[in-house]
């Protein structure tokens, strides 16, 4: 089986400029934003080249995160994004919005970054400011994306759902799309850091949101992609609504459940790895050992992977192969990070079957490669494609074209199925 690191997300600092209730780093908080140099115990520049090095000798073609805290308030955020950007990574920022200006998002760009991540948690910016702890949050990220979408820059908006808010999700997604974001991340809250002390959804409560999930990725086709992010359970969702659903075909390859440790990993700013950023359990320090050491040979990454081992009801359930569970939130509840999820409220043994199997891999991310032949322009097209989005695309184009007898992706073609894709992806 091929484990392979798609996706890294990195925390490069814990510096922040909020003080997020909810935030798994529990991120040191730094009052008025100003950049500063890496803190004691981070990794130095020099060192973060040569993490970069590492993990584009492992997987050329990996999705970096640089994000932290707050990454933007690391004085050499812009270098580590060039140097990993030379490196042939794509690069993407994972912040809170509350600091981008015009010359901010201009590095970014100039830097090679790809794509970013604003934070959103309320259309009521007074609940949106006292969950992130500081006044006037929400309307710096808002005014954020508005500097992203002039300077040409793609943005996705990222929700941790909560009590105080999982009432206005669909009302969050609106206001995503109006300001102009690519994809709606849909974050359900994993139980660590200072998440372990806020008030948390119920089980039926977590069930019922990935219901209506269901109703905004179709009400939302071909304008925003709409993601779940720590809801693994969520194919299992897809699978009782509908068995052909476009969604699972095109989420269920092993994206659309727990890829910790499988194809994706985090790094905290000392240089730890672990299978996930909210797992607090690490495999080793990246200047002690090299990234493909751990990834390929440590005994938590190999343990991880071992679904048969998961306990519970996770290991004998029939969605096992596609879902998994969430290691994270097994951990929280447990201290065992192969327990059984305790959020979900499924019983296995309905469905006398294995979906799919987990050997078929990922559909996000650059590495999701074609499988049919593409024409010259129909790839320069597909380069234009943010790269955290580019492996979805590239599964709803190809199934659209088998599906019509096509063997070949032309730009008439891409054109046929752009509205059903998403026209915000393409450019002409």
């Amino acid at each position: 089986m091929d484990f392979r690191s798609y996706v890294i997300s990195w925390n490069i600092t814990r510096r922040c400029n909020l003080a997020c209730e909810h935030c798994y780093l529990d991120a040191e908080f730094q009052g008025a934003p100003k950049k500063e140099p890496a803190l004691p115990g981070e990794l130095s520049t020099e060192e973060c080249y040569r993490v970069v090095d590492q993990i584009a000798e492992a997987n050329p073609n990996a999705l970096l995160i640089l994000t932290g805290g707050e990454p933007l308030l690391r004085r050499d955020v812009f270098q580590i994004a060039s140097y990993a950007n030379q490196k042939k990574l794509w690069v993407v920022v994972g912040t809170n919005g509350v600091i981008i200006t015009r010359n901010v998002a201009e590095r970014m760009k100039e830097s090679g970054v790809r794509g970013v991540s604003l934070s959103l948690d309320s259309l009521d910016p007074e609940t949106h400011d006292r969950f992130r702890g500081v006044r006037g949050a929400w309307e710096n990220t808002v005014r954020g994306a508005q500097v992203l979408n002039e300077a040409g820059l793609p943005f996705i908006v990222q929700t941790t759902i909560s009590k105080i808010n999982h009432h206005e999700i669909p009302a969050i997604a609106d206001k995503a799309y109006e300001m102009g974001a690519r994809v709606f991340n849909l974050y359900f809250l994993v139980p660590t850091g200072r998440g372990r002390y806020i008030s948390n959804v119920t089980p039926e409560e977590y069930e019922s949101l990935m219901h209506r999930l269901t109703e905004m990725q179709r009400q939302f086709q071909g304008k925003m992609l709409i993601n779940s992010k720590c809801a693994p359970h969520y194919q299992r969702v897809l699978y009782e609504q509908d068995p052909q659903s476009p969604f699972l075909k095109t989420f269920a390859l092993g994206a659309g459940g727990c890829p910790a440790g499988t194809h994706y990993c985090g790094i905290s700013p000392s240089g730890d790895l672990t299978p996930c950023p909210y797992l607090p359990v690490y495999a080793g320090n990246l200047r002690e050992h090299s990234f493909s050491e751990l990834w390929n040979e440590s005994e938590l990454f190999t343990r991880i992977r071992n679904r048969k081992e998961l306990g519970g009801r996770c290991g004998p359930c029939e969605f096992n192969a596609v879902c998994g569970g969430c290691r994270a939130r097994a951990y929280g509840s447990t201290g065992d990070y192969m327990a059984e999820d305790p959020w979900c409220v499924y019983q296995p043994g309905k469905y006398n079957f294995v979906q799919i199997s987990f050997d078929q891999g990922p559909t996000y991310g650059v590495e999701a490669r074609a499988e049919m032949r593409w024409t010259e322009e129909a790839r320069r097209r597909l380069e234009m494609i943010p790269a955290f989005v580019r492996g979805m695309v590239i599964k709803g184009v190809e199934g659209y074209a088998r599906d019509r007898g096509h063997s070949e992706i032309t730009p008439e073609i891409l054109a046929e199925v752009r509205e059903k894709i998403g026209p915000r992806f393409f450019r002409k």
